[in-house]
């Protein structure tokens, strides 16, 4: 609810702005969704994923009850850029920790479930709390200060949850060597999924690391850009930069296309963006499904999407007339970049080592929130030209999604998560042996090839 479009015509009235300065309202959120990513990350590594997701959503709780109430554009702006703070934080810290806590067959399932399809869910919540709470109260500055306050609701559920029933990271307490929490919560998972505890609940890194806190295991962010890792820090910034700018871009201007060429009023506009939620955690199901098959996995998984979305934005220009082919082709190209995107933030946490997972995600999504946080004003200025430029604009962005997953080579299905980053070139070092080996010809034991 925190990120869905605030209406634009009741905020124009209410602050006397015209539709570039609401196109920077927008990209105020952003903002705050590009520093609360980053740090959120980086404090989530040094102090916990559970810390960070309870100061984090109790931040989003404070700023966006009282953005409801803001007096003055500069009131709301600042609110809502710390509502983006607060929202931006907890996005990498939640997805890092359920893929900490998941099995490694049940990991994109439980993420895609947990994440991508709650995602989509609390959007289809927040536009049809919109269409209700503005038949109940009609135009004028009441209604929009509602829909905002009902949109926190969540959080205010939540966060006490988070407090009350969420343990720590087991992946996190392995950094920092507290055995004695993990072989307590082992046993008590053990004890409610009346299941024998393994090994009397004693764990290893997977590496020659021991899992105590030395400055050895205090990785920092510059192994980011160091030769393990620069590839995968590449790969995943386009990929989020693509993502982050088409997802949000087309959430944004989409309804203001609907609004400007086919007439549609703010209940008509938020049902059409209620659908492209509805089909978007509909397409989730294939996305599961092809990132967890052999041979296709999470990254021919982006690579299809990603193509799939370069069409869309071909043909939308093109049925720009006809209401309903708009209508469709827009849900499509909203759904299918919600598929890489979610897939992405498996990849992704897969892709890094623990000590670095959400710091890793938190600075190369930290890119697409740059994208996204550009998006509002973009796409506007955009669409201002022409709507083939608009359409353009999400193509070649699709594009560059596209052929980063092309040349982008590492695949992480039913791989164990690395600990360290230590742990994870030897990984890549062992796939590539094999992956060699399999490419050279078998040799006898008197050395003579052999045909296969």
């Amino acid at each position: 609810g925190g990120l869905t479009p605030t209406p634009q015509k009741p905020l124009q009235d209410e602050f006397g702005i015209g539709d570039m300065e609401f196109a920077m309202l927008g990209s105020v959120v952003f903002a705050g969704l590009l520093i609360g990513n980053l740090f959120g990350g980086l404090l989530a590594d040094w102090y916990g994923r559970r810390v960070c997701l309870i100061a984090m959503g109790a931040l989003f709780c404070v700023a966006g009850t009282a953005s409801a109430f803001a007096q003055s554009l500069l009131q709301f702006s600042i609110l809502r850029f710390i509502t983006g703070i607060g929202i931006g934080s907890m996005i990498p810290v939640t997805d890092a920790y359920v893929l900490e806590w998941s099995p490694t067959e049940w990991r994109s399932k439980l993420v895609v479930g947990l994440i991508g399809v709650a995602f989509a869910l609390g959007t289809i919540f927040a536009a049809g709390i919109g269409i209700l709470v503005h038949e109940g109260f009609g135009d004028g500055d009441i209604w929009w200060r509602v829909f905002l306050l009902i949109c926190v609701l969540p959080g205010l559920i939540g966060v006490p949850l988070i407090y009350f029933m969420l343990p720590e990271s087991v992946h996190y307490l392995l950094v920092k060597g507290d055995r004695a929490e993990i072989k307590r919560l082992l046993k008590e998972m053990s004890e409610a999924n009346g299941t024998a505890l393994l090994a009397d609940g004693e764990v290893a890194a997977g590496s020659e690391h021991s899992g105590t806190k030395t400055g050895e295991d205090q990785e920092q962010i510059t192994e980011l850009f160091g030769p393990t890792l620069i590839g995968t820090t590449a790969y995943c910034t386009v990929a989020f930069v693509s993502c982050g700018f088409i997802y949000w871009g087309s959430i944004f201007i989409y309804p203001f296309v609907l609004e400007q060429i086919h007439g549609m009023e703010i209940t008509e506009a938020y049902s059409a963006v209620m659908l492209n939620s509805c089909i978007e955690a509909l397409v989730y199901i294939p996305f599961v499904i092809m990132m967890d098959w052999e041979g296709i996995g999470r990254r021919w998984a982006m690579v299809v999407g990603f193509a799939i979305v370069f069409v869309t934005a071909v043909i939308a220009p093109l049925v720009v007339g006809n209401v309903t082919l708009f209508i469709c082709t827009n849900s499509v190209l909203r759904a299918m970049v919600a598929g890489p995107f979610t897939v992405l933030y498996i990849y992704a946490g897969e892709l890094f080592p623990s000590t670095l997972r959400t710091t890793g995600i938190a600075v190369c999504n930290s890119f697409g929130r740059l994208a996204a946080m550009s998006a509002p004003v973009v796409t506007q200025a955009a669409f201002g030209l022409s709507v083939t430029v608009l359409y353009a604009l999400f193509g070649a962005f699709a594009l560059a999604g596209l052929l980063a997953g092309l040349l982008f080579t590492r695949e992480t299905l039913g791989r164990a998560l690395p600990v360290y980053t230590s742990e994870l070139a030897a990984q890549i070092k062992a796939e590539e042996v094999a992956k060699n080996e399999a490419k050279a010809p078998l040799l006898s034991k008197t050395g003579t090839s052999v045909e296969v």
